[in-house]
């Protein structure tokens, strides 16, 4: 089936075609005042078509303006829901990571005390103890890998936000300077433990 702006042409040029045979031959105003209403109304229907397809191409256009804003819309709310998710995640896995540290810390303490009361005696005994640092040190090695750190104790000035006092005493030392640290305090990132 033909495009009614096809078949509107098509009798346009059928119009012409008459108006020019008559010009030839000769008779061009008695069928140009024949022809003319019939061409005038196709001339018409022509612009009229030609409105319609301009209308209908602003109304595709704007759906395309839609379709692309909606398109940038959903772009930007993924990309939003990614940094979320990835935020979240990072979250989540800081939140897991401070949970364990901070059920190791009375091992960690541990650790601590049996450090300060082994007195090695003799080289066996050394020798046991040495190994026993070994083992302490890689643990905090792993530990540090994973981002759980000590806070300065002694000789480090006192920090009300990373250490807790206990008592006050005179010392030899400048003032507000730690003397003596009766567990070690740890942190991970800038959080305390």
């Amino acid at each position: 089936m033909e495009e009614p702006a096809a078949v509107e042409a098509s009798k346009c040029n059928e119009l012409l075609s008459k108006l020019q045979e008559a010009v030839e031959a000769g008779n061009a105003a008695d069928v140009l005042a024949d022809v003319l209403p019939e061409l005038t109304s196709e001339v018409s229907g022509i612009e009229s078509a030609f409105g319609d397809i301009q209308a209908a191409n602003v109304g595709l256009k704007d759906q395309a303006d839609t379709l692309k804003d909606q398109y940038l819309r959903l772009n930007a709310d993924f990309d939003n829901f990614k940094k979320r998710t990835l935020k979240e995640k990072e979250q989540l896995s800081q939140t897991a990571k401070s949970k364990f540290f901070e059920a190791l810390l009375p091992a960690l303490d541990n650790f601590d005390l049996a450090q300060a009361n082994l007195k090695p005696e003799d080289e066996e005994a050394q020798k046991v103890v040495s190994q026993y640092q070994g083992l302490v040190d890689g643990l905090m090695t792993i530990l540090t890998s994973q981002g759980l750190s000590t806070v300065d104790g002694v000789g480090a000035p006192f920090d009300p936000n990373f250490h807790e006092a206990i008592m006050r005493e005179e010392s030899e030392e400048p003032e507000d300077v730690i003397i003596e640290e009766f567990r070690k305090g740890y942190k991970m990132g800038e959080d305390t433990l």
